[in-house]
């Protein structure tokens, strides 16, 4: 008995002819160099570890109201407020949700990713308190904060639908809504989200 040729065998597994190619790849295109602005966008990349990490699952959940929220929607409560350098941003934020070494850590994160400096804190400040700052746009992290600025007690993803379809103001000053980190930190996959409000405030401010 004769021994197969490699040929005779795929000739009998019905593989021939066999598939080559006429012309090799083309190699990849080489990459055009960066520019000083893309540099910098790379270098902050590093700061968005602790703001967003990859969202693998195709559809999020409507974000939950905070027990701590419920029952609230008559009261207004003191928020805490930071205020940037220059005045031009300020933070509204939850106090109920607690200041955590890890909240600060992702909060000072947020704000070094989007290049804002916060050289004023005030633990519990009021609409009384901001008007007395003469800052351009107001940065609202949490739903009691955006309850006491704007009057009305909604969920995050509420308020984030409002603002997709026509700006918000709070007396002709432009607000821009968004999760607390003390939420962000417990609901990894809402990061993303926020990053998007973050830089939908920079490009207000950079438009007033």
């Amino acid at each position: 008995m004769s021994l197969m040729t490699r040929e005779d065998v795929l000739r009998e597994l019905e593989l021939l002819p066999v598939w080559q190619l006429k012309a090799p790849l083309p190699s990849a295109p080489e990459m055009p160099a960066l520019t000083p602005v893309q540099t910098n966008v790379i270098e902050n990349a590093s700061l968005l570890s602790q703001i967003i990490e990859p969202v693998i699952e195709p559809v999020i959940e409507p974000a939950p109201l905070d027990s701590a929220y419920v029952g609230v929607a008559a009261v207004t409560a003191p928020f805490r407020l930071l205020i940037s350098d220059n005045a031009s941003m300020a933070f509204a934020l939850d106090t109920s949700s607690g200041d955590t070494q890890d909240v600060e850590t992702l909060l000072s994160n947020m704000l070094k990713a989007i290049n804002i400096n916060c050289s004023i804190d005030i633990a519990e400040a009021t609409t009384a308190t901001l008007a007395e700052h003469s800052v351009k746009l107001v940065v609202v992290m949490g739903e009691v904060a955006a309850h006491s600025l704007m009057g009305q007690l909604q969920t995050i993803d509420d308020w984030r639908s409002a603002q997709s379809v026509s700006a918000l103001y709070y007396q002709n000053l432009p607000v821009v809504i968004t999760y607390h980190p003390a939420f962000l930190l417990k609901n990894t996959a809402y990061k993303a989200k926020a990053w998007v409000d973050l830089c939908t405030a920079k490009r207000i401010l950079q438009g007033l």
